[in-house]
């Protein structure tokens, strides 16, 4: 439904992509669907003729914008408005649209500050200007400006001066420098790029190279902030899993239950010291080498019934059995089983807490010894 001038429904823009990309999607759907077949689509709150109308104009706008963007940047501004237009006729608002990016200018001629402004401003930037290299440095730490055009000639702090300034402050180290001057000689060129400039553009000016040169920047700006945006993330992450497995490994260790990690043949794969202890071993190391809990079971059929109820079930509760120590002696013990599986649902090993229940099953044998006693003399 094309939404006319005077009822139209504000869809959102899409902000993920350059406005020229975005630009150039809708037109190429437009395009590839035939506008015409838009005369078709209306509601009963269009009039026809308003619709009519606004067809026209996309078509017109097409056109139009297939026109400036084959003539490269001298065309910008033009191509920005026919864009903004395209997407008011299409329903979209531009209103809440941000700065392409935020450039420092800094010359001590006030004419060139004025000229500078002027361009980028009308290129979708936002400007702000510096008349001096005390100024630049203070507007550049305060702003944090996404890229600096640095005049070289300038009195008390030339440029060179200030962009070993700039590079030594880590606040500002980072922000691109492009050098803008007179000076053609190739020393001074090199000198440039060794205090820190990425490039170095030489008056007078040309329009078009400016704003290449200078989107070319901003471009690799935004990459390398991704990649150290993705580097802080993936540093946070790894910070947080160390935590985890710091936390993860104080409490295995410090558990005053019996914990193990078997793996899905049931080998032991990691036992604290709590549970050594409860099975009658000297220490860690010395259960690790026992194949797993199978093997400590009393009724041989034991670890088949734990994995016949955790493969049903997904875990088991309190499942109580009869287990042998090393000197001969037998207790009983309840085990709180899961399974830790991928996210295939591929079982990868088994988790368990192990309590001694000895105590608790001769309480409950004697209580039932007794009352069959006492029952026996009843009789």
């Amino acid at each position: 439904m094309l939404p006319s001038s005077t009822h139209r429904q504000v869809l959102p823009l899409p902000s993920k992509l350059p406005l020229s990309d975005i630009t150039a999607y809708y037109l190429e759907r437009l395009i590839q669907q035939r506008i015409d077949r838009l005369r078709l689509v209306s509601d009963k709150a269009t009039p026809i003729g308003d619709m009519v109308s606004t067809v026209r104009q996309l078509e017109q706008l097409a056109l139009q914008h297939q026109t400036l963007s084959s003539q490269g940047a001298k065309h910008h501004q033009s191509l920005q408005q026919t864009e903004a237009e395209i997407f008011r006729l299409l329903g979209f608002n531009l209103d809440n649209a941000k700065p392409q990016a935020t450039i420092l200018v800094v010359d001590d001629t006030p004419e060139v500050l004025q000229f500078f402004s002027e361009t980028l401003a009308r290129q979708g930037y936002e400007v702000c200007s510096a008349i001096s290299g005390t100024i630049a440095l203070n507007h550049a730490t305060q702003i944090q400006p996404d890229l600096i055009l640095l005049d070289i000639m300038m009195p008390t702090i030339d440029g060179y001066e200030v962009c070993e300034r700039l590079k030594a402050d880590p606040n500002t180290e980072n922000i691109p420098v492009i050098f803008v001057s007179a000076i053609h000689e190739p020393f001074d060129k090199v000198k440039a790029f060794n205090m820190g400039g990425v490039d170095y553009l030489t008056k007078p000016i040309q329009v078009e190279e400016l704003l290449i040169r200078i989107e070319h920047q901003l471009t690799l700006q935004r990459f390398r902030k991704q990649m150290m945006d993705q580097n802080l993330l993936f540093r946070t992450e790894v910070e947080q899993q160390l935590q985890a497995a710091t936390v993860y490994r104080q409490f295995f260790d410090q558990a005053v239950d019996g914990l193990y990690r078997i793996s899905p043949e049931g080998k032991f794969v990691e036992v604290n010291a709590a549970l050594a202890t409860l099975l009658g071993y000297d220490d860690v190391e010395t259960l690790l080498q026992v194949e797993g809990m199978q093997r400590l079971y009393v009724s041989a059929s034991r670890w088949g019934e734990l994995l016949q109820y955790l493969y049903q079930y997904g875990r088991v509760q309190e499942f109580e059995s009869q287990v042998l120590r090393p000197d001969g002696s037998h207790i009983w013990i309840s085990e709180s089983v899961h399974a830790v599986r991928n996210e295939d649902g591929i079982i990868l090993g088994l988790e368990g807490i192990v309590r001694d229940v000895t105590q608790r099953k001769e309480y409950l044998e004697r209580l039932l010894q007794d009352r069959w006693q006492q029952e026996q003399a009843l009789q």
